[in-house]
Formats: C-alpha cells, sequence, structure tokens
C-alpha cells in the first residue's frame, strides 16, 4: 500500500503542454490500456489474460491470475511530439508516472485488484492573432492545464470452466483549469479581458467485463472479450470568473481593473458516454500470443453543464502479436525474453471545421526477464500521428517509450515443512 500511495504522486503532477487537441471534451484521454506489455502489441486488451498479467481494461481478465500469486505493476512514459500547420511547428516533451497497480486471488475463483492511472491530460497554450479596421490588432490566447486521475478496485470471479466476469469501480478526481484571455497589444483605449473556468471532480464510474475462455488443444488457448463503460454523470463543482484588465507592453505585466463575474465552486456535471469493446486473443502457452480488437464510445451524447462541445462518437481497431522463442532457456538470456509489435487506427471523438481527428500507430515492446524470479521490465515504443493540417487545423507527430515492472511473487503457499 505504501508503494501504491508513494508511485502515484507522480499522477497528480499532470504535463503542461499534452496536445492543443486537449482543449475538447475533458482533455487528452488516456491509452486504451495501461499495462507496458499491451502497449507494445498495439494497445489489445479486450481478451488478453494470463497468469502475470493485470489487465484492468477487461476486469474478467483478472480471474486468470494465479491463486497463489500477487502481482504488482508499475509504469512511466515519456513523450516527444512535433505540432505543426501549413506554416509554423513546435516541439513538445513530457514524462510522467503512468500507472500504479496490484492484484492478488482471494479464493479459487475470487481475484481482487487495485490501482492508480491518469485519466485524461489538459495542457495547451495557444495565441490567435486578428485585425478588425475598427479595433486593430487583437490576441486571443487559449490556454489549459490539469487533468483526471482514477483510483480503482476491480473484482473478478470464475463461472464454471469457461466464462469470468469482472467490474472495476472507479474513483475519479482532479481538476482541470482553462483560462481565455482577450487582449489588444497595439491600443492604449481598449481594456482586455480573462475568462477563466476551474473545474474540480470529484465523482464514481464503472466499467464490466466478460470473458470467455477454451483450451482448442493442449496448450493452445482460445479467448473472447467483450466490455462495457456505464454512461454515468461525474459530479463536481465549477469555479467560474470575467475580469477586466490591462497590459503593458513594456514590461510584460497585467493589471486588473475590475471583476465581472465571480461564481465560487458551483455544483457541476460532466455527462460521459457509454461505450463497449470487443476482443479476441489466440494464445499458445510461454511461446506466442495474437490478439484484435475493436472500441467504439458514444461520445455523440457528452455533455458539461448540458453543452456536447460538438463531439462524435469515437472508435478504434488494434492488433497485436508477441513471440518467446524458449520461455525456459538456460544458456542464452534474451530467448526468454518476449518480443511484440502491432498498430491502431482511431477515429477519435474531435471533428473540426468538416475533419475528423484520427489517429494511428504502429508499436514494438519487449519484456526482459530479471534473474531467479518470475518478474519482468516492459518496454513498449510507439510511433504515431494525430490530426491533420487541412483547413488551418494541427497535426502531431509523436514518439512515445513506456516502461513498466512487472513483480510477480508467489505469496500465498502453505507451507509442507518447517
Amino acid at each position: 500500500v505504501a508503494l501504491l500511495v508513494l508511485l502515484s504522486q507522480g499522477l497528480f503532477a499532470q504535463a503542461n503542454v499534452d496536445s492543443p487537441y486537449s482543449m475538447f471534451g475533458i482533455g487528452q484521454l488516456r491509452d486504451k490500456t495501461m499495462n507496458s506489455r499491451l502497449k507494445g502489441m498495439g494497445g489489445v486488451a479486450n481478451a488478453m489474460h494470463g497468469k502475470g498479467l493485470i489487465n484492468a481494461e477487461n476486469p474478467a481478465s483478472y480471474a486468470m491470475i494465479d491463486s497463489l500469486a500477487f502481482l504488482f505493476d508499475a509504469g512511466m512514459y515519456f513523450k516527444t511530439s512535433d505540432f505543426s500547420t501549413s506554416s509554423l511547428s513546435e516541439t513538445s516533451n513530457n514524462a510522467n508516472f503512468d500507472f500504479v497497480a496490484m492484484a492478488f486471488g482471494a479464493t479459487d475463483w475470487w481475484r481482487i485488484s487495485l490501482g492508480v492511472q491518469p485519466f485524461s491530460n489538459v495542457g495547451y497554450n495557444l495565441v490567435v492573432n486578428s485585425h478588425k479596421d475598427d479595433v486593430g490588432n487583437y490576441a486571443t490566447t487559449f490556454k489549459g492545464l490539469g487533468g483526471l486521475n482514477q483510483a480503482f478496485i476491480g473484482n473478478a470471479f470464475r463461472l464454471g470452466k469457461h466464462f469470468s466476469v469482472g467490474a472495476n469501480a472507479s474513483f475519479v478526481f482532479g481538476d482541470y483549469e482553462t483560462l481565455t484571455t482577450l487582449s489588444f497589444p497595439d491600443s492604449t483605449y481598449m481594456i482586455g479581458s480573462r475568462r477563466g473556468v476551474d473545474m474540480l471532480v470529484k465523482s464514481f464510474m464503472f466499467d464490466y467485463g466478460l470473458l470467455y475462455n477454451t483450451n482448442l488443444s493442449k496448450d493452445l488457448n482460445l479467448s473472447i472479450g467483450l466490455t462495457y463503460n456505464q454512461k454515468i454523470k461525474l459530479r463536481g463543482t465549477q469555479t467560474t470568473f470575467i475580469r477586466s484588465m490591462e497590459e503593458d507592453a513594456d514590461s510584460d505585466s497585467e493589471y486588473l481593473i475590475d471583476t465581472i463575474l465571480y461564481k465560487v465552486k458551483e455544483k457541476s456535471a460532466i455527462t460521459m458516454p457509454h461505450g463497449f469493446g470487443f476482443g479476441v486473443a489466440l494464445q499458445k502457452n510461454n511461446r506466442w500470443a495474437v490478439a484484435a480488437d475493436f472500441n467504439w464510445s458514444q461520445w455523440s451524447k457528452f455533455a458539461r453543464e448540458g453543452v456536447n462541445d460538438s463531439l462524435q462518437n469515437s472508435w478504434n481497431v488494434a492488433i497485436g502479436a508477441e513471440f518467446t522463442p524458449t520461455s525456459s532457456s538456460v544458456s542464452n538470456y534474451f530467448r526468454r525474453a518476449s518480443y511484440r509489435f502491432g498498430g491502431f487506427y482511431e477515429q477519435t471523438y474531435l471533428n473540426l471545421k468538416g475533419h475528423s481527428i484520427n489517429k494511428f500507430g504502429v508499436t514494438v515492446g519487449i519484456s526482459l526477464p530479471l534473474p531467479r524470479t518470475l518478474s519482468k521490465v516492459n518496454v513498449g515504443l510507439e510511433v504515431g500521428q494525430c490530426g491533420t493540417k487541412s483547413a488551418g487545423l494541427i497535426q502531431e507527430r509523436y514518439f512515445k517509450a513506456s516502461v513498466g515492472v512487472s513483480v510477480f511473487e508467489r505469496w500465498f503457499v502453505k507451507r509442507k515443512y518447517n
């Protein structure tokens, strides 16, 4: 529990610059899967399971964890992005903790998992310069920072030989602030203004999973997974202010003139949409695995204080594979390592100026076993692109590296001899 608390502290410090597209909805959503191993496989997760795998995307997969094991996973990421339009470009770098999770067996048929991970990031700073003949030059600055996190506890139960069900209950918390500033850099007669909104969220959400698992032969396993995210309202409070102000161009200072509007901690709600996922995986014990996923979410029903924010329904497809040459090799360390690759394509919930903001990428990964233990270090690398330069929009090309440590310990073995 101490490790869970200490390592999760990094989650609360969100990145300052994440993406200009994080100004819409609730920000830039986290990756579909938190686990560093699955990130190397294109993010496939709906049907993946294993004795030493914590897969929070389908909580029914917890039921396949070794009943005698205690699992602890923690990960972090580094991301570098190049943002560009038809005439401008900028580079952004950020790093942060990705997730912390643990899982263990309560009985032969019941498993428990808990953890903390980001839910969304907000980080952007945009300046739009404009001109009107009767006003002159003016600038509109859009700035946002913060984000939401989620702490979850999951339970999974085996139902007979082939089926398992599970559910995650998540506490979503955090805050993000948006600032819109109107300024007149060339005029001493025009008064600028700033509108700020600080959203504080403390609420619960739930998701569910079903897993069908069967052996096609002695060491060949087929699994089919279904996931469902419940439509729910995230409750919180919102503080809003509007102020008039002047700028001193020589000293780059701001002077408050008057407060036009100030509303403190009004009750607020964000309507989160429902969604579902389907996946299939074929795994050969300790040798290879292939998997494919499809996910869909009804973001057209998203609303913040009744405002939709012009979001569209989102969907994504992903495929991935994993190969381990010889898991029991003694003489060659790299034959015990697991190698992964995959890819994905996503229609995000954004549609701007008639253009859907789509995202795609390819991934590779590796698991490095630690000596004299079943624990591993997982590394996933992702190269991708999001957005377009058409219609004055912004295109992001990025490289992301995820590193995680998966600790596998047998804690619940009864001693036969003292």
